[in-house]
């Protein structure tokens, strides 16, 4: 008498779910702020979106920026599971539960760093500065973004190793150089606020990791 195996068949279909949220916000944006969209495209060898577009009102809490944040945090929650993969990093057995604990840190990693951002805004009475380098580091993530979908698509459709190092390698440069422009680019800020800038790299890029690492990891 033959017994019968069950058969557990792991759906990667939540991935494309995903994809799908990203690409469809994307296209809205691109559809209702089709010149805005276009100039960021061109930011990672071209100033003149933050030229542009840094003294809009609203600077910050517009739409097409709000759109841009939930694609930058779905898209970094992709990052770093192809990273928890990679490094085999087991948070918990199942993969949908994994991503959306990920997302949770991820969503948490900006909440913390756009608070402790406007209180020692406030505390130092830079909030002109602290909108400005928010600004400006929304954009180039945004468009950091738009470089790296592509190649997300093709790391979760191809299933290959070697692609999944090439993405995160890329990644990892992509945003050095961003970090490399954001300083090219503001070198008057910079160099003139020395102490607030340092203070801002310390506080603003490194506790939120501390915060969110202290509450994962008991």
């Amino acid at each position: 008498m033959n017994e019968a195996i069950e058969r557990i068949v792991s759906s990667n279909d939540w991935i494309t779910i995903i994809l799908l949220i990203i690409i469809s916000l994307l296209i809205n944006n691109k559809i209702r702020y089709t010149a805005r969209f276009q100039s960021l495209q061109s930011l990672l060898y071209s100033n003149s979106y933050i030229n542009n577009y840094s003294k809009s009102t609203p600077l910050l809490f517009n739409t097409f920026n709000a759109i841009f944040i939930i694609i930058v945090i779905l898209v970094f929650s992709l990052l770093l599971f192809t990273v928890a993969n990679q490094v085999n990093l087991v948070l918990v057995q199942d993969t949908k539960s994994q991503f959306l604990l990920i997302i949770v840190g991820v969503f948490v990693f900006f909440v913390i760093r756009f608070i402790i951002g406007y209180l020692l805004a406030f505390l130092f009475e830079k909030e002109k500065e602290q909108h400005y380098i928010t600004f400006v580091k929304i954009s180039y993530l945004s468009n950091f973004s738009l470089f790296i979908i592509p190649l997300l698509i093709i790391n979760f459709y191809t299933n290959s190793i070697i692609f999944s190092k090439i993405l995160i390698i890329t990644a990892v440069l992509l945003l050095l150089y961003y970090y490399y422009l954001q300083i090219k680019n503001n070198q008057k800020l910079v160099f003139s606020k020395m102490f607030y800038f340092i203070l801002y790299l310390c506080a603003l890029e490194i506790s939120p990791f501390i915060i969110i690492y202290k509450l994962i990891i008991k």
